[in-house]
C-alpha cells in the first residue's frame, strides 16, 4: 500500500509533468496560429483602384425668418400674488419678476401691468434642410 507522502509526490510530479506540457503545448499553438494569419493575410492580397474625387459646389440658404409674437399684459387683481399669477399661468416666477423688473416677489400692486413672456417667445422658421438630389 502506497503512503501518503507517495501519493503526493507522485501527483506533484504529474501536474509539473501536465503543466510543462501544456505551455509547450499553448507556445507551439501560438506559433503556428501567427504564422497562419501572416499567411492568409498576404494571401490575395491586390491593390486597390485609385480613388477619384470630385469637386461639388453647394450653395447653402442661410437666411432665417422669426415672426414676432407680441408679449401677453395682464393687470395685477385685488389679492393676486405673484406666486399665483405665475402658478395659474404656467410660468417661470424669476422670468415674470426679469421681465417686469420686480424685484420683491411680495410686492405686487392691483391694477399693476404685468409683462408676460409670449407663449413660444420668437419662433424660427429655417429653410428646408433637405437636400436636393
Amino acid at each position: 500500500m502506497m503512503t501518503v507522502n507517495l501519493l503526493i509526490s507522485r501527483l506533484i510530479s504529474v501536474s509539473m509533468f501536465l503543466a510543462g506540457n501544456l505551455r509547450k503545448s499553448l507556445l507551439a499553438l501560438t506559433i503556428v496560429s501567427g504564422l497562419l494569419a501572416l499567411f492568409f493575410a498576404q494571401r490575395g492580397v491586390d491593390t486597390p483602384p485609385p480613388t477619384t474625387i470630385e469637386a461639388t459646389e453647394t450653395t447653402i440658404n442661410t437666411t432665417t425668418t422669426t415672426i414676432y409674437v407680441a408679449p401677453i399684459r395682464y393687470i395685477v387683481q385685488r389679492g393676486d400674488t405673484l406666486f399665483r399669477i405665475a402658478e395659474t399661468n404656467r410660468l417661470d416666477m424669476r422670468v415674470l419678476m426679469e421681465m417686469n423688473g420686480i424685484t420683491d416677489p411680495d410686492r405686487v400692486e392691483a391694477g399693476q401691468e404685468l409683462i408676460f413672456p409670449p407663449a413660444n417667445g420668437f419662433i424660427p422658421v429655417a429653410p428646408s434642410t433637405t437636400m436636393k438630389p
